[in-house]
């Protein structure tokens, strides 16, 4: 009889009393014991017995299908596998090549039925403890985390190996400022990562893994730089210095990822030094998104011109697209409604605008929301104060109103004892309990309004005076930011006139334009 040898070790087992060797030597002692010809062996070394991806089981499946296999010699079940539905899949896979698996230590045969319920509850028990003792790592990982333990630093950064403190590799650390200026300068990802494959510098796999040797993809091996790389670099907190563990959970027995809410993530804020300062790093999170959102792309080489992919035109709805013009050696930059572009004027009309152009518009728009915002947030200061004299009355409503809430529960409560009395109008009572059910809704949120009115004013003034200071700042600067004109701006539309003039229409992020007209009132 033909025998295969097959023994595994994982890497959380007694590696002493559970060694290859010694799991070898107990199957070809047993195996010339019997009389069988060995034919063939494989293993499996610092693998889990829960994944079947595994090559000592491949080489299994390939022998058998050449016929060199009768029996399948291991130390113990666990050792074919201990995920209980896939082990019983694979031995089932034998059965049906008339291939016998025998468990040496254990005397279980599976070619005996007297031995399927023993297999069956060999197979539970195994299932078991792997699982336990998964568990058991995950919440030992899962405390570490949770105190800040680093797995897997970013490009940038190192441990000392005698210290364990994290610290800048200014090497890479270089690297990753200049894709922060490139990306601000208006170079695309793509472009990015080719100026950099061109200059032959170094990818984060060959500062993660230069002292390791990890099975590597082709561009991964040449340590070669491709769009991703340049994104998640760009979408790192770490380069802030802050530490953010437990983002994702990977089940590497059902090939899962769970993606893990930030409240329950667990940061570590200034954990180490900072690449890049925060104003920075949340500055380019707004470009990035705003280029992914539109969708924008330059040729190789060329920036991303400042308004791409936020322009729109008011007649046909299509986007603009930039264009460099040069005559008599002054060069500009100007944008035209793609319609026009593509199918000339029988479709639309040009709506040429200069680049220069709009950020003028820009700079008096900011200017004027600026003054808006602060007249808003005078009228919330006359509110507080209005407030204070009112508070007096706002007291007595809340007192009224609570009174009047009382008398409403107490007319509901005689409604239901005469309802149980007269069922035949039992309709009538129902539409009289609601009625009084939202007369006290409505008291309710009036008292609510009262007791939250004079945080809400102070609240909501903090809001536009931050806001006020936001765009005092961006004002400060010359020119306005790429990162700041798309964080403050959505969409800009351009309408033509029939004179060939143009109305360009502003329409702000979130609440920069509600902000400067929203007043929180109360109905006395």
């Amino acid at each position: 009889m033909k025998a295969w040898l097959y023994y595994r070790l994982s890497r959380d087992e007694d590696a002493e009393m559970n060694s290859l060797q010694n799991q070898r030597q107990i199957l070809v002692d047993y195996a010339e014991q019997h009389g069988y010809e060995i034919s063939g062996e494989s293993f499996d070394d610092n693998v889990s017995g829960m994944t079947f991806e595994r090559k000592g089981l491949h080489q299994i499946e390939l022998a058998v299908e050449d016929g060199k296999v009768d029996v399948l010699l291991v130390k113990d079940l666990s050792r074919l596998g201990r995920h209980r539905t896939r082990t019983a899949l694979f031995i089932d896979y034998l059965r049906e090549n008339n291939v016998r698996v025998y468990s040496v230590t254990e005397g279980i045969d599976s070619s005996n039925e007297n031995d399927d319920m023993i297999i069956g509850f060999k197979q539970l028990v195994n299932d078991f403890y792997a699982k336990d003792i998964g568990k058991k790592v995950r919440t030992g990982i899962r405390q570490k985390q949770k105190t800040g333990m680093t797995v897997n630093l970013p490009m940038g950064y190192y441990k000392d190996r005698n210290t364990g403190e994290v610290l800048v590799d200014e090497t890479a650390a270089a690297i990753v400022r200049e894709i922060f200026e490139k990306f601000f300068a208006g170079y695309g990802l793509s472009t990015i990562a080719k100026d950099f494959n061109r200059r032959g510098i170094k990818s984060p796999e060959f500062f993660s893994h230069r002292k390791k040797n990890p099975r590597h993809t082709e561009v991964a091996r040449k340590f070669l730089w491709v769009q991703t790389s340049v994104k998640r670099i760009i979408q790192n907190e770490a380069y802030t210095g802050t530490l953010v563990n437990h983002k994702t959970v990977t089940s590497k027995i059902y090939k899962t990822v769970d993606v893990i809410p930030p409240e329950e993530q667990y940061r570590h804020e200034n954990f180490m030094p900072a690449i890049i300062d925060r104003e920075t790093f949340d500055q380019a999170q707004v470009l990035l998104e705003s280029r992914l959102r539109s969708g924008v792309r330059a040729k190789f080489g060329n920036t991303i011109h400042r308004y791409c992919g936020m322009i729109k035109c008011a007649e046909c709805g299509a986007n603009f697209i930039a264009k460099k013009r040069t005559v008599a050696g002054n060069s500009w930059v100007e944008y035209t409604c793609n319609s026009n572009h593509r199918y000339g004027n029988e479709y639309c009309t040009a709506h040429t605008i200069r680049e220069t152009q709009l950020d003028e518009i820009i700079h008096t728009e900011l200017v004027l929301l600026r003054q808006e915002i602060l007249d808003s947030s005078q009228k919330y200061d006359e509110i507080v104060r209005e407030w204070n004299k009112k508070k007096p009355k706002y007291d007595k409503m809340i007192k009224d109103y609570t009174a009047k809430i009382e008398g409403l529960k107490g007319q509901i409560e005689e409604l239901i004892m005469e309802r149980i009395n007269d069922r035949e109008h039992a309709k009538v009572y129902n539409s009289m309990i609601e009625k009084r059910e939202g007369e006290i809704a409505e008291l309710t949120q009036k008292i609510e309004d009262c007791k939250r009115f004079d945080e809400l004013s102070k609240k909501r003034r903090d809001e536009l005076m931050s806001t006020a200071e936001m765009l005092d700042e961006v004002l400060l600067e010359p020119y306005v930011s790429d990162a700041n004109m798309r964080l403050l701006v959505r969409k800009i539309n351009v309408h033509e006139n029939e004179d060939g003039s143009l109305d360009v229409t502003l329409e702000f992020n979130g609440d920069f334009k509600d902000s400067s007209s929203v007043c929180f009132e109360i109905n006395d």
